[in-house]
Protein backbone atom coordinates (compact mmCIF):
# COMPACT_ATOMS: atom_id res chain seq x y z
CA UNK A 1 0.00 0.00 0.00
CA UNK A 2 2.65 2.56 1.03
CA UNK A 3 5.08 1.64 -1.74
CA UNK A 4 2.46 2.00 -4.48
CA UNK A 5 0.98 5.26 -3.15
CA UNK A 6 4.31 6.95 -2.40
CA UNK A 7 5.78 5.53 -5.60
CA UNK A 8 2.97 7.01 -7.70
CA UNK A 9 3.65 10.37 -6.08
CA UNK A 10 7.35 10.11 -6.99
CA UNK A 11 6.43 9.20 -10.57
CA UNK A 12 4.11 12.22 -10.75
CA UNK A 13 6.90 14.45 -9.50
CA UNK A 14 9.31 12.96 -12.08
CA UNK A 15 11.61 11.68 -9.32
CA UNK A 16 11.41 8.17 -10.81
CA UNK A 17 9.58 6.71 -13.81
CA UNK A 18 6.84 4.06 -13.84
CA UNK A 19 9.04 1.16 -15.02
CA UNK A 20 11.42 1.89 -12.16
CA UNK A 21 8.53 1.89 -9.68
CA UNK A 22 7.29 -1.43 -11.04
CA UNK A 23 10.79 -2.87 -10.58
CA UNK A 24 10.97 -1.58 -6.99
CA UNK A 25 7.56 -3.01 -6.09
CA UNK A 26 8.45 -6.38 -7.60
CA UNK A 27 11.68 -6.54 -5.61
CA UNK A 28 9.86 -5.53 -2.43
CA UNK A 29 7.23 -8.24 -2.95
CA UNK A 30 9.87 -10.89 -3.58
CA UNK A 31 11.68 -10.11 -0.33
CA UNK A 32 8.64 -9.96 1.90
CA UNK A 33 7.26 -13.12 3.46
CA UNK A 34 4.13 -13.39 5.57
CA UNK A 35 4.86 -13.51 9.28
CA UNK A 36 2.74 -16.63 9.72
CA UNK A 37 4.66 -18.52 7.05
CA UNK A 38 7.93 -17.49 8.69
CA UNK A 39 6.72 -18.60 12.13
CA UNK A 40 5.80 -22.04 10.77
CA UNK A 41 9.10 -22.32 8.89
CA UNK A 42 11.00 -21.48 12.08
CA UNK A 43 9.07 -24.16 13.98
CA UNK A 44 7.52 -21.64 16.38
CA UNK A 45 3.94 -22.64 15.51
CA UNK A 46 2.10 -25.23 13.42
CA UNK A 47 0.12 -24.66 10.21
CA UNK A 48 -3.09 -25.15 12.20
CA UNK A 49 -2.06 -22.49 14.73
CA UNK A 50 -1.17 -20.03 11.95
CA UNK A 51 -4.60 -20.61 10.41
CA UNK A 52 -6.27 -20.05 13.79
CA UNK A 53 -4.43 -16.74 14.22
CA UNK A 54 -5.38 -15.70 10.67
CA UNK A 55 -9.03 -16.49 11.39
CA UNK A 56 -8.99 -14.25 14.44
CA UNK A 57 -7.19 -11.57 12.43
CA UNK A 58 -10.25 -11.36 10.18
CA UNK A 59 -12.31 -10.19 13.14
CA UNK A 60 -9.87 -7.85 14.86
CA UNK A 61 -7.85 -4.89 13.64
CA UNK A 62 -4.59 -6.28 15.02
CA UNK A 63 -1.33 -7.54 13.62
CA UNK A 64 -0.58 -11.25 13.31
CA UNK A 65 2.19 -11.02 15.92
CA UNK A 66 0.05 -9.19 18.48
CA UNK A 67 -2.70 -11.79 18.23
CA UNK A 68 -0.22 -14.68 18.40
CA UNK A 69 1.21 -13.29 21.64
CA UNK A 70 -2.26 -12.75 23.12
CA UNK A 71 -3.15 -16.35 22.31
CA UNK A 72 0.08 -17.62 23.87
CA UNK A 73 1.31 -19.14 20.60
CA UNK A 74 4.33 -16.86 20.19
CA UNK A 75 6.43 -14.92 22.68
CA UNK A 76 7.25 -11.25 22.22
CA UNK A 77 10.87 -12.25 21.66
CA UNK A 78 9.89 -14.65 18.89
CA UNK A 79 7.76 -11.98 17.20
CA UNK A 80 10.66 -9.53 17.37
CA UNK A 81 12.93 -12.13 15.77
CA UNK A 82 10.46 -12.71 12.94
CA UNK A 83 9.89 -9.00 12.34
CA UNK A 84 13.64 -8.42 12.19
CA UNK A 85 13.91 -11.08 9.48
CA UNK A 86 10.85 -9.87 7.62
CA UNK A 87 11.65 -6.18 7.73
CA UNK A 88 9.13 -3.33 7.76
CA UNK A 89 7.48 -3.00 4.31
CA UNK A 90 7.92 0.76 4.59
CA UNK A 91 11.60 0.56 5.47
CA UNK A 92 12.19 -2.11 2.86
CA UNK A 93 10.68 0.08 0.13
CA UNK A 94 12.72 3.09 1.21
CA UNK A 95 15.87 0.97 1.30
CA UNK A 96 15.25 -0.36 -2.22
CA UNK A 97 14.35 3.12 -3.45
CA UNK A 98 17.64 4.56 -2.22
CA UNK A 99 19.71 1.56 -3.34
CA UNK A 100 18.23 1.23 -6.82
CA UNK A 101 17.65 4.87 -7.87
CA UNK A 102 19.31 8.23 -7.64
CA UNK A 103 17.11 9.33 -4.74
CA UNK A 104 19.21 10.45 -1.76
CA UNK A 105 18.37 9.18 1.71
CA UNK A 106 18.62 12.76 2.98
CA UNK A 107 15.81 13.78 0.60
CA UNK A 108 13.31 11.11 1.74
CA UNK A 109 11.82 13.13 4.61
CA UNK A 110 11.18 16.07 2.29
CA UNK A 111 9.48 13.87 -0.31
CA UNK A 112 7.37 12.23 2.40
CA UNK A 113 6.19 15.59 3.75
CA UNK A 114 5.28 16.82 0.27
CA UNK A 115 3.47 13.52 -0.39
CA UNK A 116 1.54 13.83 2.89
CA UNK A 117 0.42 17.38 2.13
CA UNK A 118 -0.52 16.64 -1.48
CA UNK A 119 -2.65 13.64 -0.47
CA UNK A 120 -4.18 15.46 2.51
CA UNK A 121 -3.08 12.91 5.11
CA UNK A 122 -2.40 13.93 8.68
CA UNK A 123 0.72 12.46 10.27
CA UNK A 124 -1.15 9.66 12.06
CA UNK A 125 -2.78 8.58 8.79
CA UNK A 126 0.57 8.55 7.01
CA UNK A 127 2.07 6.52 9.85
CA UNK A 128 -0.82 4.06 9.60
CA UNK A 129 -0.21 3.62 5.87
CA UNK A 130 3.47 2.95 6.57
CA UNK A 131 2.49 0.35 9.18
CA UNK A 132 -0.29 -1.17 7.02
CA UNK A 133 -2.76 -0.43 9.82
CA UNK A 134 -6.16 -0.41 8.06
CA UNK A 135 -8.00 0.97 11.08
CA UNK A 136 -5.61 3.91 11.21
CA UNK A 137 -5.88 4.96 7.57
CA UNK A 138 -9.32 3.87 6.35
CA UNK A 139 -11.05 7.11 7.40
CA UNK A 140 -8.64 9.05 5.16
CA UNK A 141 -9.98 7.13 2.14
CA UNK A 142 -13.52 6.14 3.10
CA UNK A 143 -14.98 8.97 5.15
CA UNK A 144 -18.76 9.34 4.96
CA UNK A 145 -21.52 11.02 6.93
CA UNK A 146 -23.59 7.83 6.60
CA UNK A 147 -23.14 5.26 9.37
CA UNK A 148 -21.09 2.08 8.90
CA UNK A 149 -19.61 2.98 5.49
CA UNK A 150 -16.07 3.40 6.82
CA UNK A 151 -16.40 0.31 9.07
CA UNK A 152 -17.55 -1.86 6.17
CA UNK A 153 -14.76 -0.62 3.90
CA UNK A 154 -12.23 -1.34 6.63
CA UNK A 155 -13.60 -4.83 7.18
CA UNK A 156 -13.36 -5.61 3.46
CA UNK A 157 -9.76 -4.40 3.29
CA UNK A 158 -8.67 -6.24 6.44
CA UNK A 159 -9.94 -9.46 4.92
CA UNK A 160 -8.60 -8.74 1.45
CA UNK A 161 -5.04 -8.14 2.60
CA UNK A 162 -5.04 -11.62 4.11
CA UNK A 163 -4.95 -12.86 0.50
CA UNK A 164 -3.33 -9.96 -1.36
CA UNK A 165 -0.09 -8.81 0.23
CA UNK A 166 1.66 -6.92 -2.57
CA UNK A 167 0.94 -4.38 -5.33
CA UNK A 168 -2.23 -3.35 -3.55
CA UNK A 169 -3.65 0.11 -2.85
CA UNK A 170 -6.93 2.01 -2.71
CA UNK A 171 -8.26 5.40 -3.80
CA UNK A 172 -10.77 7.78 -2.24
CA UNK A 173 -14.38 6.78 -1.67
CA UNK A 174 -16.81 8.44 -4.07
CA UNK A 175 -20.57 8.87 -3.83
CA UNK A 176 -22.62 7.50 -6.74
CA UNK A 177 -26.24 7.42 -7.82
CA UNK A 178 -25.59 4.96 -10.62
CA UNK A 179 -22.62 2.77 -11.45
CA UNK A 180 -22.35 0.55 -14.54
CA UNK A 181 -20.69 -2.82 -14.24
CA UNK A 182 -19.42 -5.70 -16.31
CA UNK A 183 -19.58 -8.15 -13.40
CA UNK A 184 -21.09 -7.82 -9.93
CA UNK A 185 -21.26 -9.97 -6.80
CA UNK A 186 -23.41 -8.43 -4.09
CA UNK A 187 -25.14 -9.31 -0.82
CA UNK A 188 -28.01 -7.62 0.99
CA UNK A 189 -28.17 -7.55 4.79
CA UNK A 190 -31.51 -6.30 6.07
CA UNK A 191 -33.49 -5.82 9.26
CA UNK A 192 -32.84 -2.90 11.57
CA UNK A 193 -30.65 -1.58 8.74
CA UNK A 194 -30.38 -2.16 5.01
CA UNK A 195 -26.82 -2.75 3.83
CA UNK A 196 -25.55 -3.76 0.40
CA UNK A 197 -21.95 -4.94 0.05
CA UNK A 198 -20.58 -5.86 -3.36
CA UNK A 199 -17.54 -6.09 -5.60
CA UNK A 200 -17.81 -5.06 -9.24
CA UNK A 201 -15.73 -4.49 -12.33
CA UNK A 202 -16.66 -1.79 -14.81
CA UNK A 203 -14.66 -3.33 -17.65
CA UNK A 204 -13.42 -6.86 -18.21
CA UNK A 205 -13.31 -9.89 -15.93
CA UNK A 206 -9.60 -9.95 -15.05
CA UNK A 207 -9.98 -8.38 -11.60
CA UNK A 208 -12.65 -10.92 -10.56
CA UNK A 209 -10.45 -13.78 -11.72
CA UNK A 210 -7.43 -12.30 -9.93
CA UNK A 211 -9.30 -11.97 -6.61
CA UNK A 212 -10.60 -15.54 -6.88
CA UNK A 213 -7.08 -16.83 -7.56
CA UNK A 214 -5.74 -15.04 -4.49
CA UNK A 215 -8.57 -16.34 -2.29
CA UNK A 216 -8.43 -19.96 -3.43
CA UNK A 217 -4.76 -20.31 -4.31
CA UNK A 218 -5.81 -21.67 -7.71
CA UNK A 219 -5.11 -20.35 -11.21
CA UNK A 220 -8.39 -19.70 -13.00
CA UNK A 221 -8.05 -18.05 -16.40
CA UNK A 222 -11.72 -17.43 -17.20
CA UNK A 223 -14.89 -16.31 -15.44
CA UNK A 224 -16.16 -19.69 -14.22
CA UNK A 225 -18.83 -20.40 -11.59
CA UNK A 226 -15.96 -21.20 -9.21
CA UNK A 227 -14.61 -17.65 -9.67
CA UNK A 228 -17.98 -16.07 -8.90
CA UNK A 229 -18.40 -18.46 -5.97
CA UNK A 230 -15.06 -17.54 -4.40
CA UNK A 231 -15.69 -13.80 -4.68
CA UNK A 232 -19.24 -14.27 -3.41
CA UNK A 233 -18.07 -16.24 -0.39
CA UNK A 234 -15.53 -13.52 0.37
CA UNK A 235 -18.39 -10.99 0.44
CA UNK A 236 -20.46 -13.38 2.54
CA UNK A 237 -17.67 -13.59 5.12
CA UNK A 238 -17.50 -9.80 5.36
CA UNK A 239 -21.30 -9.57 5.67
CA UNK A 240 -21.20 -12.04 8.53
CA UNK A 241 -18.59 -9.99 10.36
CA UNK A 242 -20.58 -6.78 9.84
CA UNK A 243 -23.84 -8.30 11.11
CA UNK A 244 -21.92 -9.70 14.08
CA UNK A 245 -20.64 -6.21 14.85
CA UNK A 246 -24.16 -4.80 14.57
CA UNK A 247 -25.50 -7.55 16.84
CA UNK A 248 -23.25 -6.19 19.59
CA UNK A 249 -25.28 -2.98 19.25
CA UNK A 250 -28.49 -5.03 19.62
CA UNK A 251 -29.38 -4.58 15.95
CA UNK A 252 -31.04 -7.58 14.31
CA UNK A 253 -29.94 -8.32 10.74
CA UNK A 254 -30.65 -11.10 8.27
CA UNK A 255 -28.39 -11.98 5.35
CA UNK A 256 -29.73 -12.84 1.91
CA UNK A 257 -27.75 -15.22 -0.31
CA UNK A 258 -25.18 -13.59 -2.58
CA UNK A 259 -26.42 -12.64 -6.05
CA UNK A 260 -24.48 -12.29 -9.29
CA UNK A 261 -25.12 -10.04 -12.30
CA UNK A 262 -23.49 -9.04 -15.56
CA UNK A 263 -23.54 -5.97 -17.84
CA UNK A 264 -26.05 -3.73 -16.04
CA UNK A 265 -25.99 -0.81 -13.59
CA UNK A 266 -26.59 -0.34 -9.87
CA UNK A 267 -29.10 2.48 -9.41
CA UNK A 268 -29.56 4.27 -6.09
CA UNK A 269 -27.43 6.11 -3.58
CA UNK A 270 -24.24 4.32 -2.67
CA UNK A 271 -20.46 4.59 -2.44
CA UNK A 272 -17.65 3.15 -4.52
CA UNK A 273 -14.12 2.54 -3.21
CA UNK A 274 -11.63 1.73 -6.01
CA UNK A 275 -9.19 -1.07 -5.16
CA UNK A 276 -6.13 -1.60 -7.34
CA UNK A 277 -4.42 -5.00 -7.36
CA UNK A 278 -1.56 -5.91 -9.69
CA UNK A 279 -2.58 -3.28 -12.21
CA UNK A 280 -6.25 -4.29 -12.24
CA UNK A 281 -9.21 -2.45 -10.73
CA UNK A 282 -12.08 -3.85 -8.70
CA UNK A 283 -14.60 -1.55 -7.01
CA UNK A 284 -16.13 -2.06 -3.60
CA UNK A 285 -19.78 -0.93 -3.59
CA UNK A 286 -21.49 -0.09 -0.30
CA UNK A 287 -24.98 1.26 0.29
CA UNK A 288 -27.05 1.73 3.43
CA UNK A 289 -30.14 2.72 1.46
CA UNK A 290 -33.20 0.54 0.88
CA UNK A 291 -33.96 2.18 -2.46
CA UNK A 292 -31.21 0.43 -4.42
CA UNK A 293 -31.73 -1.52 -7.64
CA UNK A 294 -28.71 -3.77 -8.16
CA UNK A 295 -29.91 -5.37 -11.39
CA UNK A 296 -32.36 -7.74 -13.00
CA UNK A 297 -32.17 -11.44 -13.89
CA UNK A 298 -29.48 -12.63 -11.49
CA UNK A 299 -27.15 -15.29 -12.85
CA UNK A 300 -27.68 -18.88 -11.74
CA UNK A 301 -24.21 -19.55 -10.35
CA UNK A 302 -23.96 -23.06 -8.96
CA UNK A 303 -20.69 -24.86 -8.35
CA UNK A 304 -21.09 -28.56 -9.02
CA UNK A 305 -21.57 -30.58 -5.86
CA UNK A 306 -18.76 -33.03 -5.13
CA UNK A 307 -20.28 -36.48 -5.29
CA UNK A 308 -17.10 -38.35 -4.34
CA UNK A 309 -17.11 -40.00 -0.93
CA UNK A 310 -14.07 -40.09 1.31
CA UNK A 311 -11.86 -43.09 0.80
CA UNK A 312 -13.34 -45.94 2.80
CA UNK A 313 -16.30 -43.83 3.92
CA UNK A 314 -18.87 -45.82 5.82
CA UNK A 315 -16.68 -48.93 6.05
CA UNK A 316 -13.87 -48.03 8.43
CA UNK A 317 -15.76 -46.66 11.40
CA UNK A 318 -15.07 -42.97 10.77
CA UNK A 319 -17.89 -40.57 11.73
CA UNK A 320 -19.76 -39.63 8.57
CA UNK A 321 -20.68 -36.09 7.55
CA UNK A 322 -22.85 -34.44 4.90
CA UNK A 323 -21.84 -30.83 4.15
CA UNK A 324 -24.54 -28.42 3.00
CA UNK A 325 -23.61 -24.96 1.72
CA UNK A 326 -24.44 -23.01 -1.41
CA UNK A 327 -20.77 -22.02 -1.68
CA UNK A 328 -18.57 -24.62 -3.34
CA UNK A 329 -15.51 -22.95 -1.81
CA UNK A 330 -16.93 -23.27 1.72
CA UNK A 331 -17.75 -26.92 1.09
CA UNK A 332 -14.17 -27.50 -0.05
CA UNK A 333 -12.72 -25.81 3.05
CA UNK A 334 -14.87 -27.93 5.38
CA UNK A 335 -14.26 -31.13 3.44
CA UNK A 336 -10.48 -30.70 3.51
CA UNK A 337 -10.45 -29.80 7.21
CA UNK A 338 -12.68 -32.69 8.29
CA UNK A 339 -11.07 -35.34 6.11
CA UNK A 340 -7.66 -34.49 7.59
CA UNK A 341 -9.05 -34.95 11.09
CA UNK A 342 -10.76 -38.34 11.10
CA UNK A 343 -14.15 -37.64 9.48
CA UNK A 344 -15.56 -39.23 6.34
CA UNK A 345 -17.47 -36.89 4.00
CA UNK A 346 -20.12 -39.06 2.38
CA UNK A 347 -22.15 -36.36 0.66
CA UNK A 348 -22.63 -32.69 -0.14
CA UNK A 349 -25.55 -30.46 -1.05
CA UNK A 350 -25.88 -26.91 -2.33
CA UNK A 351 -29.30 -25.93 -0.96
CA UNK A 352 -31.91 -26.98 1.57
CA UNK A 353 -33.92 -29.12 -0.81
CA UNK A 354 -30.85 -31.15 -1.77
CA UNK A 355 -29.92 -31.41 1.92
CA UNK A 356 -33.15 -33.19 2.80
CA UNK A 357 -32.80 -35.64 -0.08
CA UNK A 358 -29.13 -36.43 0.65
CA UNK A 359 -29.77 -36.86 4.39
CA UNK A 360 -32.59 -39.37 3.78
CA UNK A 361 -30.41 -41.25 1.31
CA UNK A 362 -27.16 -41.38 3.31
CA UNK A 363 -28.13 -41.05 7.02
CA UNK A 364 -24.90 -39.35 8.14
CA UNK A 365 -23.75 -39.07 11.74
CA UNK A 366 -23.61 -35.28 11.30
CA UNK A 367 -25.07 -32.82 8.82
CA UNK A 368 -23.72 -29.27 8.61
CA UNK A 369 -26.30 -26.78 7.36
CA UNK A 370 -25.52 -23.29 6.13
CA UNK A 371 -28.39 -21.04 7.22
CA UNK A 372 -28.32 -18.65 4.26
CA UNK A 373 -29.02 -20.56 1.03
CA UNK A 374 -31.22 -20.20 -2.08
CA UNK A 375 -34.32 -22.29 -2.80
CA UNK A 376 -34.64 -23.44 0.83
CA UNK A 377 -32.61 -22.07 3.72
CA UNK A 378 -30.93 -24.14 6.42
CA UNK A 379 -33.69 -23.51 8.95
CA UNK A 380 -36.42 -25.03 6.78
CA UNK A 381 -34.13 -27.91 5.81
CA UNK A 382 -33.44 -28.57 9.50
CA UNK A 383 -37.16 -28.58 10.24
CA UNK A 384 -37.76 -31.26 7.58
CA UNK A 385 -34.77 -33.37 8.63
CA UNK A 386 -35.77 -33.34 12.31
CA UNK A 387 -39.31 -34.37 11.39
CA UNK A 388 -37.83 -37.30 9.47
CA UNK A 389 -35.22 -38.21 12.12
CA UNK A 390 -35.58 -36.78 15.62
CA UNK A 391 -32.07 -38.08 16.47
CA UNK A 392 -30.36 -36.18 13.65
CA UNK A 393 -27.21 -34.31 14.70
CA UNK A 394 -27.10 -30.94 12.94
CA UNK A 395 -24.47 -28.21 13.12
CA UNK A 396 -25.63 -24.89 11.71
CA UNK A 397 -23.30 -22.59 9.77
CA UNK A 398 -24.11 -19.00 10.69
CA UNK A 399 -22.81 -15.61 11.76
CA UNK A 400 -23.08 -14.32 15.30
CA UNK A 401 -25.31 -11.58 13.95
CA UNK A 402 -28.09 -14.03 13.04
CA UNK A 403 -29.37 -14.35 16.59
CA UNK A 404 -33.01 -14.99 15.66
CA UNK A 405 -31.97 -17.79 13.31
CA UNK A 406 -29.82 -19.34 16.02
CA UNK A 407 -32.71 -19.36 18.49
CA UNK A 408 -35.06 -20.85 15.89
CA UNK A 409 -32.51 -23.58 15.08
CA UNK A 410 -32.15 -24.44 18.77
CA UNK A 411 -35.90 -24.88 19.10
CA UNK A 412 -35.90 -27.20 16.09
CA UNK A 413 -33.13 -29.39 17.53
CA UNK A 414 -29.81 -28.09 16.20
CA UNK A 415 -26.96 -29.04 18.55
CA UNK A 416 -24.01 -26.92 17.40
CA UNK A 417 -23.28 -23.63 15.66
CA UNK A 418 -20.25 -22.82 13.53
CA UNK A 419 -19.53 -19.27 12.47
CA UNK A 420 -18.06 -17.96 9.25
CA UNK A 421 -15.23 -17.26 8.58
CA UNK A 422 -14.35 -20.74 9.81
CA UNK A 423 -12.14 -21.17 12.86
CA UNK A 424 -10.62 -24.64 12.25
CA UNK A 425 -10.05 -25.40 15.93
CA UNK A 426 -13.61 -24.45 16.86
CA UNK A 427 -15.11 -26.39 13.94
CA UNK A 428 -13.29 -29.56 14.98
CA UNK A 429 -14.09 -29.11 18.67
CA UNK A 430 -17.81 -28.69 18.01
CA UNK A 431 -18.18 -31.56 15.55
CA UNK A 432 -15.97 -33.98 17.50
CA UNK A 433 -18.17 -33.44 20.56
CA UNK A 434 -21.14 -34.84 18.58
CA UNK A 435 -19.43 -38.16 17.77
CA UNK A 436 -17.05 -38.84 20.67
CA UNK A 437 -17.80 -42.57 20.57
CA UNK A 438 -16.65 -42.87 16.93
CA UNK A 439 -13.36 -41.01 17.18
CA UNK A 440 -10.10 -42.88 17.87
CA UNK A 441 -8.59 -42.53 21.35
Amino acid sequence: MFGELFGRYLVGENVIDRPTLDKLLKEQAETRVKLGMMAVAEGFITDAQATEINQRQQKEDKRFGDIAVEMGMLTSTQVDQLLAKQGSPYMRFIQILVDETGVEASDIDGHLESFRKKEGFDQSELDAIKEENVGGYISAFASSSQPYISNIAGQVLRNMIRFVTSDFYIDRLKRVDEVPYQTLTIQHCHGDHSIYIGLLTEQGDDAFILIANHITGKNYDSLTPEVYDAVGEFINGVSGLITTELASERLVMEINPQTFYEKQSIKGRGYVLPIYIEGKTIDLFISVDNAVDVGQNALDIRVKVNTEKSAGAGSDGKPTVVIVDDSGWSRTILRNLLEKNGFAIIGEAGDGEEAIRVYKELHPDIITLDITMPKMDGIEALRNIMEYDTDAKAAMITSAGQRSKVLESLKLGAEKFITKPFDPTLVLTELQSLVKDKLPG
